[in-house]
């Protein structure tokens, strides 16, 4: 099986690195990823620019060869199917994003954004993230371990050419380990959205957002909820944006 690892965290990020020890012995690795963070890029592309590419000596010094890409991660992908590896890719996978990507967050997330690239191309894809408590003190190792588990575990399940399978690890602090896996549907709370204001030097003012993990509300059996109680969650995503319960009454409405 060939395989391609991207993030959105960059090729630099202890997560990628983390993702590489994870699916050592699942087939042939190909690392490409974009050269500095692209967080909450979605699904963004590049069109009118150059897209600077260069070889790299892989992800956390651990030896394996990449390639960065001076774009997002969604180009990282295209580039890497239609260019940058010389054969057929079986599967991508995404991540370690360092930070949950649960809930609507994963309309925003460059992370889940080049899964779902692997998606149009007809490419089953995973994106993987872990639930951050304390910054400074991430687990690595574990979530190595906790996300080589869980992508054996997905992949020997119902996956399709067109799978996107998204999953999250819970906080890992102290010690903490998951309490288990469950499949979860996406939470469709909105989020809290705080900003810190200051004055800037011109007069104008700058608003920061401080709170980027917080909804609204925890529904109940949704991946929110699982993963704040401390459940390694997995969640299969579509691509096809339509929604199929509104369309016939459009189709009766407009012809």
């Amino acid at each position: 099986m060939r395989i391609l690892l991207t993030n959105d965290d960059g090729i630099d990020a202890p997560g990628l690195a983390a993702l590489y020890k994870a699916v050592q012995g699942l087939g042939e690795v190909h690392v490409v990823a974009p050269e500095k963070v692209q967080s909450a890029t979605s699904h963004a592309v590049t069109f009118h620019r150059p897209i600077r590419v260069a070889s790299h000596p892989g992800p956390g010094g651990e030896g394996m060869p990449g390639t960065s890409v001076g774009a997002r991660p969604a180009d990282c992908v295209k580039l890497a199917i239609t260019n940058l590896v010389p054969q057929p890719i079986d599967l991508v996978i995404s991540g370690i994003n360092a930070g949950a990507n649960v809930g609507v967050n994963v309309i925003y997330s460059g992370t889940v954004g080049a899964a779902r690239e692997a998606a149009f191309f007809g490419i089953p894809a995973i994106a993987i993230s872990q639930h951050v408590g304390d910054w400074d003190g991430i687990r690595w190792d574990a979530a190595a371990k906790h996300a080589g588990e869980a992508i054996r575990r997905v992949l020997d399940g119902p996956m399709t050419a067109h799978s996107v399978v998204n999953i999250n690890i819970p906080i890992l602090d102290d010690g903490a380990e998951p309490k288990g896996m469950k499949a979860a549907p996406i939470s469709t709370s909105s989020m809290v959205d705080q900003y810190e204001v200051t004055p800037a030097d011109d007069g104008s003012f700058q608003y920061r957002v401080c709170n980027a993990m917080t909804f609204r509300t925890r529904e109940p059996g949704t991946d929110v909820e699982a993963l704040f109680d401390g459940y390694i969650t997995v969640t299969p995503l579509q691509h096809d944006v339509t929604d199929p319960g509104q369309m016939p009454g459009w189709v009766e409405h407009i012809g």
